[in-house]
């Protein structure tokens, strides 16, 4: 056999066409992302040198012109004639700037210079020379700051708008002077004016730089006028403008943020309404009870048909209006009755509140409304003495009966409220209703003193009514002890706890009877507290007993059916 033959080996022709590398391994979702530094960011550092060489720049002219006027090259009508030249001049390279780069931070630094000049000019011809009134400059100042916001919203440019806003806001109190409304219109007629400008964009600091420089002005004017009335004015004014516009893109858009700014800019509605409350605590009384029962349901309304879906609570219309409702009716309770019926008239807005907290079942009410009514309830703790001192008893009238009541109910509605607002922790409910079992004998004591008064009853008519009064209470408490132990003997959720409260009623009662009533209460009152006191708890024993055997009766029927029936028949 022959050797094998080799065949030459062939060569494979490379692949023609485009090599495709490797796919890359998939990134890992938990590689961290390498963050880019700030100066890295698009625009920081040019909007950072723009805003700084702004500046430099005015400080420069500043310098020019002092040097100038040093050397007597420049009089006031060349000063004021080259800042508008210079404004104008700035102005223009921003437009031409503008038009050539695509970036438009070089010329927003310069429009922005331009209109700092052109309120340096302003400010230069009213206050420094005077040759024209505050009012003319003023109305020059709002042009301008018009002309820049509308460059502004132009240019997208949310810093240039700020700019402007702020510029003529920290100038408009220095032309004013002592003008107070002449300012303060201005600066109303500034936030309202510049209102259009954000109108469907992103800009939270504008929104902000329009309303909160506005505010503290209207703070100033509240605290500062005298007789006359424009801050209060202003005031609400302000408080009604801020909160309209907060209002009306939610309703229309029924979403959580308005026309495209963040949910919590909606407390500045509350800010807004800062110098409104100021008004209404400081005020003449009639001006002072119509701002309030504008601001209050103006408020209301709001926080009826403002929307919540979606946004938090801390940052929603409806709890932020509730709480600038409550603190304005809390104020017209102040303002509006004489000073005997403040507590009172807190009172009643307490039980409003809390009432409308239980019919709504709305915790937003409820927050609200529990603090309200712990601040009603503070001022009830003068009747104490009354009702503990016998001499006290002249003193007493009937408008502190009312209040007395107005007590037991406002704790009343704070058990129902709180069942209804936390159904799964009773607790809460329970101390509430504890709390105005154990206010009864307020009303019915301080009650007892004013009619024991009014019928001329014994030698000392008010002291016999507030014995009366004591009798009646200890009679009251040991009726509530035998209601809750009949309660008991149900077989509701809360039996056992109805139990523990009525006999601790009933101890409550008996304390009373033998260490307040023995040494406190004489003649008729003293025999009748005890008599009918023990007869209620005799009644209340055998009752109980048989009431008891009577459910465990019944209980046995029910658990035991076959009992009831004759025998069945056996085959």
């Amino acid at each position: 056999m022959g050797a094998p033959s080799r065949r030459p080996q062939q060569r494979r022709a490379p692949p023609r066409g485009p090599v495709t590398a490797p796919p890359a391994p998939p990134a890992s979702p938990f590689a961290p992302v390498p963050a880019e530094p700030w100066w890295q960011r698009d625009g920081v550092v040019a909007r950072l040198l723009a805003v700084v060489g702004a500046g430099i720049t005015l400080i420069g002219v500043a310098f020019l012109l002092a040097i100038a006027i040093q050397a007597g090259i420049f009089g006031p009508l060349a000063r004021v004639l080259s800042g508008a030249v210079l404004s104008a001049a700035l102005l223009g390279a921003a437009a031409v700037v503008r038009r050539r780069q695509e970036s438009p931070v070089g010329a927003l630094g310069l429009a922005a210079t331009g209109v700092a000049a052109a309120y340096l000019d302003v400010l230069a011809v009213t206050r420094i020379y005077d040759w024209v009134p505050a009012a003319v400059g003023l109305v020059v100042a709002g042009l301008l700051a018009a002309g820049g916001l509308v460059i502004a919203r132009a240019w997208r440019s949310q810093l240039l708008a700020v700019l402007v806003v702020v510029g003529v806001a920290v100038l408009a109190p220095v032309v004013g002077g002592s003008e107070v409304l002449l300012v303060g219109a201005f600066l109303l007629t500034l936030t309202i004016a510049s209102y259009p400008t954000q109108v469907g964009r992103s800009w939270p600091a504008l929104e902000v730089a329009r309303v909160v420089p506005t505010t503290l002005y209207a703070v100033v004017a509240v605290a500062a006028q005298d007789d006359g009335h424009e801050g209060t004015l202003m005031a609400l004014v302000l408080a009604l403008f801020v909160l309209a516009t907060t209002l009306a893109p939610l309703v229309r858009g029924l979403g959580g943020t308005r026309a495209g700014l963040p949910a919590p800019l909606a407390a500045l509605a509350l800010v807004a309404a800062l110098p409104a409350l100021l008004a209404g605590g400081t005020e003449d009384r009639p001006v002072a009870v119509v701002v309030l029962l504008v601001l209050a349901a103006a408020h209301l309304v709001a926080a009826w048909v403002g929307p919540v879906a979606g946004v938090p609570a801390l940052s929603r219309l409806r709890e932020l209006s509730l709480v600038v409702a409550a603190l304005a009716l809390l104020l017209l309770a102040t303002r509006g009755p004489g000073e005997s019926f403040v507590p009172l008239a807190l009172l009643v807005v307490a039980v409003g509140w809390v009432a409308a907290s239980a019919g709504l079942r709305s915790t937003s009410v409820g927050v609200v409304a529990l603090p309200v009514a712990l601040i009603a309830l503070l001022p009830a703790t003068r009747h104490l003495p009354a009702l503990v001192s016998r001499s006290q008893a002249d003193r007493v009238d009937a408008v502190h009966v009312l209040e007395a009541v107005c007590v037991v109910v406002l704790l009343a509605l704070v058990a129902l409220a709180l069942r209804a607002l936390v159904p799964g922790s009773p607790e809460a409910s329970r101390v509430a209703v504890c709390a105005a079992a154990l206010a009864l004998p307020l009303p019915l004591v301080l009650g007892g003193s004013v009619l024991g008064r009014a019928a001329g009853l014994g030698d000392d008519p008010a002291a016999s009514g507030f014995l009366v009064g004591h009798a009646l209470a200890t009679v009251v408490w040991m009726a509530l002890a035998a209601g809750l132990l009949v309660r008991g003997l149900g077989r509701s959720e809360d039996a056992g706890v109805s139990v523990l409260a009525g006999l601790g009623l009933a101890a409550t009662a008996v304390v009373k009877l033998l260490f307040f009533d023995l040494s406190a209460l004489d003649g008729l009152p003293r025999v009748l507290s005890f008599i009918v006191a023990g007869v209620l708890l005799l009644a209340m024993g055998a009752g109980y007993a048989s009431a008891l055997e009577r459910a465990r009766r019944a209980r046995g029927a029910v658990e035991n059916p076959a009992a009831q029936g004759p025998p069945a028949p056996t085959v």
